[in-house]
């Protein structure tokens, strides 16, 4: 018997996209069992596109703006599958990706969280991000944090898909976290279970999507940092420790590139303060030279950061 997995999708202020994302899913090779769009409070009209559809597959779920999180876990809650595959509202799939989905979930039953690759679409070219494993890999993850850190492509929020049982045994998406709420429900997951990922191209990550490129200036280190941070200070003395350790300088440099690229400098030092802490001095060195280069300089930071 095939696994039941159903789809989640957050929808805020997505009007522009939200059709061509529910075409992709209406024009799968294996359907899932269900649509589940939670309109999180939207301003725009996109909920009405969605209602416009009249789609038996799809079922809409309207709430009071709670964030991303809150309606990933509104349809997590309501799913009828015992698998969950999220899609962000302006982002696709192709036709192949629930059917890799079934495939992985078939052949690594021990697995609650699982994920395939995606390009990204951004100023009208579509960049194929560095991959962890060689292409048509298929299988368990040996070191999620280690593969993770060598390739953020790993797993996004279009691309995942959680045994949903699992998922709320940890807890879904941490509420109220500002960026990166879904990296640390990732975290959660492979620090309870296996991980299963394909290195097939499923999905397309659209950057030049509507809000996507609002970058919001903030006083203190991004949640998932912080929760990474917390994390290093947890398995102190443990095998994990290393790989962890390598993710969350890889993401902070990253996050720091792009800060500095903007003139958010406040936000760069809030993570520069975090690593001082941690006592990863090397890192350190790292982050402060970043804040002493041109910001157009950086710009390479933000093309590239995908790729590796």
């Amino acid at each position: 018997m095939l696994p039941t997995i159903s789809t989640v999708i957050p929808l805020y202020n997505k009007a522009p996209h939200i059709a061509h994302t529910l075409a992709s899913v209406l024009s799968q090779k294996v359907l899932p069992l269900e649509i589940i769009v939670v309109d999180d409070g939207s301003t725009d009209n996109g909920a009405d596109i969605v209602e416009s559809l009249q789609n038996p597959l799809i079922k809409l779920i309207r709430q009071t703006n709670q964030g991303e999180s809150s309606a990933r876990n509104a349809g997590l809650r309501e799913a009828k599958g015992c698998y969950v595959a999220f899609l962000d509202a302006d982002d696709y799939w192709y036709d192949n990706h629930i059917e890799r989905l079934q495939h992985l979930i078939k052949s690594y039953p021990n697995a609650a969280l699982f994920s395939t690759m995606h390009e990204i679409f951004h100023d009208g070219t579509t960049i194929v991000p560095g991959m962890p494993y060689p292409q048509n890999f298929n299988g368990y993850v040996d070191d999620f944090f280690c593969r993770f850190a060598n390739g953020l492509s790993l797993i996004n929020s279009t691309t995942a898909c959680v045994r949903k049982d699992a998922m709320l045994s940890v807890g879904g998406f941490p509420v109220g976290v500002k960026k990166g709420p879904d990296l640390i429900a990732w975290t959660r997951l492979a620090l309870d279970y296996e991980v299963a990922h394909a290195a097939v191209i499923t999905a397309v990550y659209n950057r030049d999507a509507v809000n996507r490129s609002v970058r919001m200036r903030e006083s203190e280190a991004p949640g998932s940092l912080l929760y990474l941070s917390q994390l290093l200070s947890e398995v102190e003395g443990t095998h994990r420790r290393e790989s962890i350790s390598l993710l969350f300088s890889r993401i902070a440099f990253y996050t720091c590139a792009g800060m500095c690229e903007t003139g958010d400098y406040g936000s760069a030092i809030s993570i520069l303060k975090l690593v001082k802490d941690l006592g990863l001095w090397g890192l350190y060195i790292k982050i402060a030279l970043l804040l002493s280069i041109p910001p157009k300089l950086l710009t390479f930071a933000r093309r590239w950061r995908h790729r590796f």
